[in-house]
């Protein structure tokens, strides 16, 4: 486990929908689960570029890797906040075998 190179401080978030008074569902508030230490891993330009204007931005859709733990599985719901922006989860990558590491793959959210 590469636990030297994990620097980055990660929070996983849930926004669950709720009913109001009126029985209608409306969003929740987001609402922390858990945080833990994280390495944005590299990824080749070729995967994270942009098509149409030919440019990557590795903040649209970083990659982490975080310590396997099986007690607190993530759930592909949740969104992670690092360095105050809010991504959702795209992959998990669990690694069951040797239980090292889990990998995330997230793409930003519009906040629009």
């Amino acid at each position: 486990m590469r636990l030297t190179h994990m620097t980055e401080r990660i929070e996983f978030i849930d926004n669950e929908p709720y009913q109001n008074d009126d029985g209608v569902m409306v969003p929740g508030t987001d609402t922390p689960i858990f945080s833990c230490w994280a390495e944005v891993l590299n990824t080749p330009i070729r995967e994270f570029k942009d098509a149409t204007t030919k440019v990557g931005n590795r903040k649209e859709s970083p990659n982490f890797a975080i310590k396997f733990e099986p007690q607190r599985l993530i759930d592909s719901t949740w969104k992670v906040r690092w360095r105050g922006s809010i991504y959702e989860i795209t992959g998990i990558d669990e690694d069951f075998d040797k239980r090292d590491l889990t990998k995330l793959e997230c793409k930003a959210v519009n906040s629009k």
